[in-house]
């Protein structure tokens, strides 16, 4: 074994137990930890040569850690307020209105009913959180052919609901 892959293997050792420490007292989630550990120390073997050099290679990876828990963060909290989007007129696990118990498979597969087009502007308008500038932007099209493809997404969703109900 070379000095550097005993270095880095040295360093994994001990950071490792740290970083799970770290992420799960962010996420609560130890599973999650363990990603986002194994994430971190993959990054730092990557760049070993360079970050071993540093002064402190361990404050370089807490910072990688730290950094791929805020934006695990950030998408969790994106998949809330999506939810929370979705949650008017959405099949529901237990007939409640919480936002929690949507039917995330049962709102895919109306989805899956739409056309291509309409299905790619719902997913991105509720899933995404993007504004319909933004998917006009995107897409290269008027915000007027977002907005009417939006509308038509929407009545096909509700029509769609509405015979499941029956």
């Amino acid at each position: 074994m070379t000095v550097a892959a005993a270095g880095f293997e040295e360093c994994f050792r001990a950071q490792f137990p740290q970083l799970v420490a770290l992420g799960e007292s962010m996420t609560g989630d130890r599973a999650i930890a363990h990603d986002i550990a194994q994430e971190a120390l993959l990054r730092l073997h990557d760049r070993w040569e360079t970050v071993s050099a540093y002064d402190r290679p361990e404050a370089w990876l807490r910072r990688v850690a730290s950094n791929l828990l805020i934006d695990h963060h950030r998408s969790r909290a994106a998949e809330r307020r999506a939810i929370e989007r979705l949650a008017v007129g959405v099949p529901r696990n237990d007939g409640s209105a919480d936002p929690a118990s949507v039917d995330l498979d049962g709102w895919f597969r109306l989805l899956a009913q739409l056309p291509p087009r309409q299905r790619l502007i719902a997913t991105l308008f509720y899933g995404f959180d993007r504004s319909i500038a933004d998917i006009a932007a995107d897409l290269g099209v008027s915000e007027n052919t977002i907005k009417s493809s939006l509308s038509k997404a929407r009545s096909a969703l509700r029509s769609a609901e509405e015979g499941r109900r029956v």
